[in-house]
């Protein structure tokens, strides 16, 4: 059995990492729980039922989601208490703590052969952000789409909003505006202006054109936009919508530009839509077909 105790970061980190390990599972038949996925459950199917069609995956203990973050609290303290007496000799008993070093900025192997084999015959409790399986998630990433398929309500709205979009140009382009933590993480250096997104845009307006085809731009963001900030000829749709519609809205899109994220990277990989990360304010946009994105 493997355990997930990290809560790390927002709504796509945690749906990449629990990605990650749910193909790992299907694949190689353990049991996985994860109680740090508890505040997003309710926007999925699968995991509003708790129901992964079969497979040895769980987000709860009890019926009662209380009850079910008491234990998880519980469960880390007496885990961060007590693990130093029971997992520091091979012959552990009761359980182990697997950590990865996330600041050395290596990938942990989830198909590496001794995990595999304490996590069919132990228990273990994974703690960190850097464990990945690769080749499995894309394996099984018709599965993984599945379990992560927003609850009606988020599909409607996303239906709904689309409908209005397309109705509006041959093209529809995601542009993903990070503000919020991006001020400060990697040092600022991808939190654009809306002077630069709207370069992009029309580098990808213009792109459009040459093929005799209009497009039109779907806004998301973590931050209020102002439609005068960007040049009238482009058309742009911009709005305050739950960040499931806004990412699932993404997801059925043509195409995805932003600076590099999660969030853009899982409606990439959900909707298959191509994704073109803006890692430079100097960046010349090109959109391609659309290819798995293996890192955030």
């Amino acid at each position: 059995m493997v355990i997930m105790n990290y809560k790390g970061g927002q709504l796509a980190n945690r749906i990449y990492l629990f990605s990650h390990f749910i193909a790992n599972s299907i694949e190689h038949r353990y049991h996985l729980y994860n109680p740090e996925f508890d505040e997003f459950t309710p926007f999925f199917e699968t995991t509003s039922r708790n129901d992964f069609n079969g497979h040895l995956i769980s987000t709860t203990i009890f019926k009662n989601h209380f009850a079910d973050r008491a234990f998880s609290r519980l469960f880390r303290l007496w885990a961060d208490i007590t693990h130093k007496f029971f997992t520091r000799t091979p012959w552990y008993i009761l359980y182990r703590i697997f950590k990865t070093n996330d600041k050395s900025g290596l990938n942990f192997n989830l198909n590496d052969a001794a995990f595999i084999g304490e996590a069919k015959n132990k228990k273990l409790i994974v703690e960190g952000w850097t464990f990945r399986d690769h080749p499995n998630l894309f394996k099984h990433c018709d599965s993984i789409r599945q379990i992560f398929t927003p609850v009606e309500k988020y599909r409607k709205e996303v239906a709904d909003e689309m409908q209005k979009v397309r109705a509006a140009a041959d093209v529809v382009i995601a542009v993903h505006i990070r503000r919020g933590d991006y001020i400060r993480y990697n040092g600022g250096h991808w939190f654009y202006t809306d002077e630069v997104y709207a370069a992009k845009m029309m580098q990808i307006q213009q792109q459009m054109k040459s093929k005799g085809k209009s497009c039109v731009f779907f806004i998301s963001s973590n931050d209020a936009i102002n439609p005068i900030n960007f040049p009238a000829s482009l058309k742009i749709f911009a709005a305050r919508r739950h960040f499931i519609t806004d990412l699932y809205c993404m997801a059925s899109c043509d195409g995805i530009i932003g600076p590099p994220s999660t969030f853009s990277q899982w409606a990439s990989f959900y909707g298959k839509v191509p994704l073109s990360f803006i890692f430079s304010k100097d960046d010349v946009i090109q959109l391609g077909e659309y290819k798995h994105v293996d890192n955030p």
